[in-house]
């Protein structure tokens, strides 16, 4: 019998085949990243991880970053559903508000930073994906500052109900947040596009991110996200007279302010408003003048304290390449309203005053709270007294330009 020995050549032809295909590369399954929630992510740091070696991600609304200027270049803060947690960024932080992204963790830090736990440092470029620039907008978590003080809500963005401000002035710097029960403070950045704006004056709610900066603090988003237009509480008869000069023309006497006056007892010079940026304020100089003496008052409205238990003086000043003019407050209980005030009685109040700049100009100081219980029952007037110099042709110049702005006289 004879064989077909073509069909054996056949058979490992096919085999053969079939081997060189499964030599092909296979390309290795793709790992797994985890999601876990920022609450479970502050829960590691607790339980002792310092650096993230495994694979997991982290979802949430970016609350706040640099771009108005409130954080430093490398910081935003990110929120999910359950928490909130700061970030720091290595390299260009193109983290935008109110997005939405997506974090890999692995390889990733934590750091206690003075009380405020921080998840970094964070490449953008390579750690991060954005899911969407408008998600569904994030709504703030209701809290008390008694809340925060306690160490809840930490990074989280936050609402605060039934709150004011101690006392009046610009966002600028740190400023104290009550309830007229406890106290926080709410800290805004010179570089703040909004620091220069004045504070609201009333009682109401006010929105931002809770941190820490060895104490509870609270940073703002923006100068819109509060509404505080109430009557303030602890306050019987309220506020007497506040002005912070917003309304005043720059370069225009204070005299056109209604009740306001400006009254030069030597030279001619006047208390006028000026202004940098979006804050307005009311100031006095002898410079520029060639006058040998340069006495200017300015004079609020008569305050009518009838009703008054323990009223105050608030004010804040600044003052500028000061050589030696001065800045003195007083209150009158017997100025009739007349051109020459300096006829009247007049008691002198002693404030705090800004450093003595001679080089530039200082910042705003608060003159702190000036005791006016001694006028209650009647009506008094509050004045503020530019005394300086610019004599020609002499090297004895007092020019010092002295700055005034929101002034207030209210209960304790």
């Amino acid at each position: 019998m004879k064989f077909n020995r073509k069909y054996p050549l056949i058979a490992s032809a096919l085999l053969l085949a079939v081997i060189s295909c499964n030599r092909d590369p296979v390309p290795p399954p793709q790992p797994v990243i985890d999601y876990v929630t920022v609450k479970q992510l502050r829960k590691m740091y607790d339980e002792g991880v310092t650096t993230i070696d495994t694979n997991i991600y982290i979802q949430g609304i970016i609350t706040i970053t640099p771009e108005l200027g409130n954080l430093p270049s490398f910081v935003a803060y990110l929120q999910d559903s359950t928490a909130g947690i700061c970030l720091t960024v290595s390299g260009t932080n193109t983290f935008s508000r109110d997005s939405e992204v997506k974090i890999l963790c692995r390889g990733v830090s934590f750091t206690m930073y003075n009380g405020l736990l921080q998840f970094g440092d964070i490449s953008i470029a390579d750690q991060t994906e954005l899911i969407s620039l408008t998600p569904p907008p994030l709504t703030p978590v209701k809290a008390t500052i008694q809340q925060l003080l306690g160490g809840e809500h930490q990074a989280e963005y936050v609402m605060i109900e039934g709150v004011q401000f101690d006392e009046p002035g610009t966002y600028s710097g740190t400023n104290i947040l009550t309830d007229c029960s406890d106290e926080i403070d709410v800290y805004t950045r010179s570089d703040a596009t909004f620091s220069a704006t004045s504070l609201p004056a009333g009682n109401g709610y006010i929105k931002g991110v809770a941190s820490v900066f060895n104490d509870a603090q609270l940073l703002l988003r923006d100068e819109t996200e509060n509404q505080m237009t109430g009557t303030r509480c602890n306050a019987s008869g309220t506020i007497y007279l506040s002005q912070d000069f917003t309304s005043l023309v720059r370069n225009a006497d204070v005299s056109t302010l209604a009740g306001w006056k400006t009254l030069s007892q030597e030279g001619t010079k006047t208390w006028y408003g000026n202004e940098v940026g979006s804050r307005k304020w009311v100031q006095a100089t002898a410079y520029n003048s060639g006058l040998a003496s340069v006495v200017t008052w300015m004079i609020a409205p008569v305050v009518d304290m009838t009703a008054a238990t323990e009223p105050y003086l608030l004010f804040e000043s600044a003052d500028g390449y000061d050589n030696g003019a001065t800045l003195k407050v007083y209150v009158s209980t017997d100025y009739t309203g007349s051109a020459t005030p300096w006829t009247s009685t007049w008691t002198e109040k002693s404030f705090t005053l800004p450093p003595s700049t001679q080089g530039t100009y200082s910042q705003f100081v608060s003159s702190g709270q000036i005791d006016l219980t001694a006028y209650k029952g009647g009506q008094v007037y509050v004045a503020w007294v530019y005394t300086g110099a610019d004599p020609t042709g002499t090297a004895s110049d007092k020019t010092t330009t002295w700055e005034v702005d929101n002034v207030l006289v209210a209960e304790k």
